[in-house]
This record gives structure tokens, C-alpha cells and sequence, in this order.
């Protein structure tokens, strides 16, 4: 505590009678503990504050009192209370640390200073607006350490009212007082007493600061065990803390149906929950005994619903606080009953069981090297959109430290804008789950990554959101899987429709001389030597039945394929090109769409169409060598009064020489070296069973366009729909 230096301590006014001077001190007594315990009366230190000003001025008789703590981490002082001022910008005031104004030295000095305005401009110029009508007293407070706090404190009484009332240890300043008051008229009686009250509301306002820093450290620790709650809920495993007495502290929901029941239970439940109870503590008392840090044994335990046995493989691991010390046991029960039935079953039979054990290590070493190395992103985020946590996948799109390339940053930054407007939209909508597609940015590739996110809400006791964690799934395999499935359906369907026609050729050429044998064998038997013949010749009818039936067989490949209906060709044209914008993006090719929004729906066999968009763009790609061009465009026609629809793709490749171009819808004849030749050819056959036409333009270097004009409702697949 602070000493009342000796040239402050010189009274300077008249002495007064010792009995008034008793009283006079009396009194001040009085107004010092009533002061006192008002303060203790609060815990707040705004009002600890304001009633030491207030004893200040109705006990002692000055008109203006302050009081000024000590910001460390901004290293200033500020007003915190004030008393006889009118200005409301006096609670604004602040006053560096590093001023050498002696309203600010008597922190660093730890002792009374009296101040003059009048003389000390550095101090008139910080307090500013704060109007002092006399001199100032300035008197250090000190309060208690918190490391002090921590021991038991001695005091000793003292007989003397003049000194000390307690002897405590060295304490830190945590503000000044600041007394208006003519220095003359303060005797050092009046002084030391002041600064005995200053140290006293040093104290009360650091016991007040110690109990807000107490209350904001418990309201965290209460928030931290609601993230700890909700965590555990969130598991399906029972997960149980008990304490060094091996009472349980906390559980999940699935351990809560194990050992805690409601009070309406009925007596098997009971029963079962305390049964429950005495077979988990036994199991605490063996693993307290243990010597390992990680404990993992088996245990039974009774079903309460259904009462039976429930084996399971408890892990418990010690919990253990910042020095080290063990507080308790965290255990997790993973249910093995069907594993416990399976190894009983096959306890009856000892090779059954060596075989079926070795099965069941190797699946489970194999289960578990496929879930250590498959992961998808997974992000924690707050009800604000502000993210929480993230795994090592998420990170590589989310938050890369080493993200030095403006691209690469650029792209972080635009995905967590998306995954940010995601949850957003998450948070204004009424369900707490929801699942969508959203493209995001590889910052490595600068590619496009599509990705499903599934998206969850985790919710408090009070059914407040805390978190939402989101978990992303990448569709680019998915999509190239497709894309590559479209493509051999084309491959396939090529091969089967050159295999028709190839069957429907033959078919034609063998039927009509069989058609001519059968006649002549007919005739054959109705002749006059039919008793003579029949025999051979029913041989030889049935022999050519047989070959007419293998042919209606084969002509089963040209016949068509698909159900017709009314197909949206913009919107086919769509899907067809979802399959290929990772190979067109890759090769660096850039896709122009250009369709006609009110393209009228046609009557058409829609697996088929596909094939031939399919088998155009893929051409299309294959014809342009480096960075190109496709353009896909739709527009709509009338043609012999009939409303048609064209579909045009051009692309910006090599071209058709004119010798290629009379050939190029010829069954096997292919311009590239691996080419079936069957591509345009079936293209060319799928249009005109349509009623449709092809076209093509093209110019050596210059690229090529395929036309395709189609009947909106073309009569051709009418006729055929009736028969």
C-alpha cells in the first residue's frame, strides 16, 4: 500500500479541539464502513465505483471526485465513474499510460500527488472537457493480486484509529482517484485517511473485477459443455464420463436408455437399469486398478426394453486436467452382440471356427484400412455462417494456408462464399436437414468441382441452432462414370444395329429362295408320287421351316427399339451435354448454347435422339485439335405445312475433305483409324425412321456443321406406333 509522503502530510489549517478532532474522525470512520459495505452490497463494479464517489462527496464534503482504471492491454486510463461534472463526454476521457502528466505519474509512483491545472498543462490537457473548479488530490488504488487471493490473507488490528487496519501483501495499481479540493484545507489527518478509503475501494473494485472475470470464465466452461453434450448426442455409441468415485458426470442419449430411466418406469425396466448400474461399476472398479492408459475390455448388459443381453466392447481412456492429473474416466461401448452370437454359433465346430475367426479379421482389417483412406469434406460452421472446424479435405478447398497464388486464393474464397449462402439459406428455411448441388472451385486445377452437400443442424437443449455440419460429396466421378456409360450404350447400340442390318440382309437374301423351295417341295407332295416321296419330302419341309425360323429370328436385331412420346429436344440436349463438359473443359474446348426457348416438344423415340446428339458432339470433340469451339443450337421451321424443329452442332475443327464427305454415312467407312464407321451411318438411319433429314456443311480447316431437321409430329412413327 501506498505511504502518505511527508510533504503532503503537513496540515496547514488550524488545529481544533481533540474532542472534535475524535468526533470528526468518528464520523469519518462511520462514512468509511458504511461506505464500504454498501459496495460489498453489489457485485457490479460500475455501482462499487459510483458509491465510493458517492460516500466521497456526502461524507466528506467535496464536490467533484473521479475515478480512472487502468486498461493494460490499451495502456491508458479511463474514466470510469464521475461525480459533479454536467459534461456528458467526461466518461469519455482517456489518459495514456505513457504520459509523463501527473495525473497519470502517480500510477507509476505509487503515492498521493496533488495536481494544479493551472501549472501542469500536460494534465489539463488530457482531462479536456472535465471542468475542475479547485486542485486536484490524485490517489493510487491498489488492489489484491489474484495470485494473493489465492492464500489466505493475515490481517492484524491495530489500537490506533490513526493507522493501518490491516496488513496485507504488496498489491497492484489498478486506478486513481481523482478529489477536487484546496490543497490548504486538507490536513494530513484528513489525508491519510483519504488514502486509506482510496486503498479500500482499490480492493472492493478488484474483488468486483476478479468476480466478472469469474462469472465470464463459468458462462464459457457452461458453453463448452453444451458443445460437449451435443457433440456425444450426436454419436450413436453409449459414451459415458464418471469421476474418480466412478459417479456418472455426463452421458449421451443412447447411454441414458442403459443406466437412467424415468421415474413412470416400470419394475423390469428398473430392474434392468440397476442391474445395468452394478455391472458398470464393477467394471470402473477393475479398470481404476489397471495400470495402461487406454483400458478396453467386454462387458454384458441387459436390454431394458426387450431384456436381453447386450454385449459390448468398452475403450476407456482417463480424463485428465491441464497439470496432468487424472479426474475421471471416459468410456464408449461399441455393441458386438451379433459378433459375440456369431462366435458362439461357431464355437461348436473348432475348424468352422478357426475359418469363420480368420474370415473375420481379414473383412474387419479390411473395413477399417477403407475407412481410414475414403473421406469426403466435412465442415462445421456456426448458426452465423462462420466456420468452426474443418477436416484435411475441406481444408484443401476451404482454408489453405499456403495458398500463395491469387487464382488459388480467389477460388478459397469463392467457395466459402457458396458454402456460406448455402447455410444461410439453410438457416431461413423451416427443415434442419437439406441436400443440394453446389460447384465449387479446385484451387490446385482451378477446375470445376461438382459436389452434393448434406447439410445438418445441431440444436441445444433449448432448441437452438449451435452448428451446422455439412458434408460434401464429389459428382465428378459420378458424372464421367456416366458419361462413359452413355458412350459404350452408343458403342453397343452401333454394333447391334450394323448387326441388324446385317441379319436383315441376309434375311432377305436366304428367304426368298427358301420361300421358293418350300413352294417346290408343296408341289412336290401333292404330285402324283406324294406316297412315294412323303417321307423325304416332310423331312424337307421341316428342315426349311427350321432355317425360315432361325431368320425371323435375326430379324429380330433391325427391328426398332425405344417407346415414342413427346421429347423436349432443349432439354435432351442439355442432359447430353452434362456428360461431356468435364472432357470438352479438359481438352479446352468451349460450348455455345443457343436454343430456341419456345421449341415446340416433338414426337420422337428419346433414347434414340440421344444417341445421335451423343454421337455428333463426340465427333464434334474429336474433330478439334487443341483449344476450339462447339456451337449447339435449336430453332423451329415449317416445312410441306408441317411445323419442324432444326438442331445444328458446328465445331471449329479440321474439317471434311470433299472426297470423305459423299462416304462419310456409309456403314464401316470411319475417316480416324480406331472408327467402327457405324457412328453417322446409324445417325443417318435413327433421323429417318423419324421422318427427318441430315445434313452436313463443311470446309477443310475451317470446321463442320450437322443440320438435323425433324417433323414435330411426324406420321412415319405414327404409322408404326398403330401396328
Amino acid at each position: 500500500m501506498s505511504q502518505v509522503p511527508a510533504e503532503l502530510s503537513t496540515p496547514v489549517v488550524p488545529a481544533i479541539p481533540e474532542a472534535e478532532a475524535i468526533d470528526l474522525r468518528l464520523r469519518l470512520f462511520d462514512v468509511f464502513t458504511e461506505a464500504t459495505t454498501q459496495m460489498l452490497a453489489t457485485t457490479k463494479l460500475h455501482e462499487r465505483l459510483l458509491l465510493a464517489l458517492e460516500a466521497i462527496v456526502a461524507g466528506f464534503g467535496y464536490q467533484q471526485t473521479a475515478i480512472a482504471m487502468i486498461n493494460e492491454r490499451e495502456g491508458i486510463l479511463r474514466i470510469r465513474a464521475t461525480l459533479g461534472f454536467e459534461s456528458e463526454a467526461v466518461a469519455r476521457v482517456e489518459l495514456p499510460l505513457d504520459s509523463s502528466a501527473s495525473c497519470v505519474r502517480v500510477v507509476h509512483e505509487g503515492r498521493p500527488i496533488w495536481i494544479s491545472l493551472k501549472d501542469d498543462e500536460q494534465s489539463c490537457a488530457l482531462f479536456g472537457k472535465m471542468e475542475w473548479k479547485q486542485d486536484i488530490l490524485a490517489l493510487p488504488m491498489f488492489g489484491v493480486p489474484e495470485m494473493w487471493q489465492k492464500r489466505e490473507a493475515e490481517s492484524s488490528l491495530k489500537p490506533r484509529l490513526d493507522e493501518r487496519h490491516w496488513s496485507l501483501a504488496p498489491a497492484s495499481c489498478l486506478g486513481v482517484l481523482y478529489i477536487g479540493a484546496q490543497k490548504e484545507a486538507v490536513d494530513s489527518a484528513s489525508l491519510r485517511f483519504l488514502t486509506r478509503f482510496a486503498d479500500r475501494v482499490g480492493i472492493v473494485a478488484s474483488s468486483a473485477i476478479q468476480q466478472e472475470r469469474l462469472i465470464s470464465t463459468v458462462n464459457k466452461l457452461q458453453r463448452e459443455r453444451q458443445w460437449v453434450e451435443s457433440i456425444m448426442k450426436s454419436v450413436a455409441d453409449p459414451i459415458v464420463l464418471t469421476d474418480l468415485d466412478n459417479q456418472i458426470l455426463l452421458q449421451n442419449r443412447r447411454a441414458e436408455e442403459l443406466f437412467s430411466g424415468s421415474k413412470d418406469a416400470g419394475e423390469g425396466k428398473r430392474r434392468a437399469l440397476k442391474m445395468n448400474d452394478l455391472l458398470f461399476s464393477a467394471y470402473l472398479s477393475s479398470a481404476a486398478v489397471s495400470s495402461s492408459q487406454v483400458i478396453q475390455r467386454d462387458i454384458t448388459l441387459v436390454d431394458p426394453l426387450e431384456g436381453s443381453d447386450i454385449h459390448f466392447e468398452v475403450i476407456s481412456t482417463p480424463a485428465l486436467n491441464a497439470r496432468g492429473e487424472r479426474l475421471g474416466l471416459v468410456s464408449i461401448f461399441r455393441d458386438v452382440t451379433d459378433l459375440r452370437e456369431a462366435n458362439e454359433e461357431l464355437a461348436r465346430n473348432f475348424t468352422k471356427l478357426q475359418q469363420a475367426e480368420s474370415e473375420a479379421r481379414r473383412e474387419r482389417d479390411r473395413l477399417d484400412l477403407i475407412i481410414e483412406n475414403v473421406g469426403h469434406p466435412v465442415v462445421v460452421c456456426d448458426a452465423s455462417g462462420n466456420f468452426l472446424l474443418f477436416n484435411h479435405r475441406a481444408e484443401l478447398l476451404f482454408q489453405q494456408e499456403d495458398a500463395f497464388k491469387p487464382s488459388a486464393s480467389s477460388a478459397i474464397r469463392a467457395n466459402s462464399v457458396k458454402l456460406t449462402s448455402f447455410i444461410s439459406a439453410l438457416a431461413s428455411a423451416s427443415e434442419t436437414d437439406r441436400q443440394a448441388e453446389i460447384e465449387l472451385i479446385d484451387p490446385e486445377s482451378g477446375e470445376a468441382l461438382p459436389m452434393e452437400i448434406t447439410a445438418g443442424e445441431v440444436l441445444d437443449a433449448k432448441g437452438q441452432v449451435t452448428a451446422v455440419v455439412s458434408i460434401l460429396h464429389d459428382l465428378s466421378e459420378i458424372r464421367e462414370l456416366e458419361r462413359r456409360r452413355v458412350e459404350q450404350q452408343l458403342f453397343e447400340s452401333e454394333k447391334l444395329a450394323a448387326v441388324g442390318r446385317l441379319a436383315a440382309s441376309i434375311a432377305h437374301e436366304v428367304n426368298n429362295p427358301l420361300e421358293a423351295i418350300k413352294n417346290s417341295l408343296y408341289l412336290m407332295q401333292t404330285g402324283k408320287d406324294s406316297e412315294k416321296n412323303a417321307r423325304f419330302l416332310e423331312i424337307a419341309r421341316k428342315e426349311t421351316e427350321r432355317v425360315s425360323h432361325i431368320i425371323r429370328q435375326m430379324l429380330g436385331f433391325a427391328r426398332r427399339s425405344g417407346e415414342v412420346g413427346w421429347v423436349d429436344i432443349n432439354q435432351l440436349l442439355e442432359e447430353t451435354l452434362v456428360l461431356l463438359e468435364k472432357k470438352l473443359r479438359q481438352t479446352g474446348i468451349r460450348v455455345v448454347i443457343e436454343l430456341d426457348t419456345q421449341l415446340p416438344r416433338v414426337r420422337a423415340r428419346a433414347d434414340q435422339l440421344r444417341q445421335v446428339f451423343l454421337n455428333l458432339l463426340l465427333n464434334a470433340q474429336q474433330a478439334i485439335e487443341g483449344v476450339g469451339e462447339i456451337r449447339v443450337a435449336t430453332s423451329q421451321f415449317t416445312q410441306s405445312l408441317q411445323p419442324s424443329i432444326m438442331v445444328q452442332i458446328s465445331d471449329s475443327g479440321v474439317g471434311i475433305s470433299p472426297d470423305d464427305l459423299t462416304r462419310i454415312f456409309e456403314p464401316f467407312y470411319s475417316t480416324r483409324r480406331k472408327g467402327t464407321g457405324l457412328g453417322l451411318w446409324v445417325t443417318q438411319d435413327i433421323v429417318r425412321q423419324h421422318g427427318g433429314r441430315i445434313e452436313v456443311s463443311s470446309e477443310k480447316r475451317r470446321g463442320t456443321t450437322f443440320s438435323i431437321m425433324l417433323i414435330v409430329d411426324s406420321p412415319l412413327l405414327e404409322e408404326e406406333e398403330k401396328k
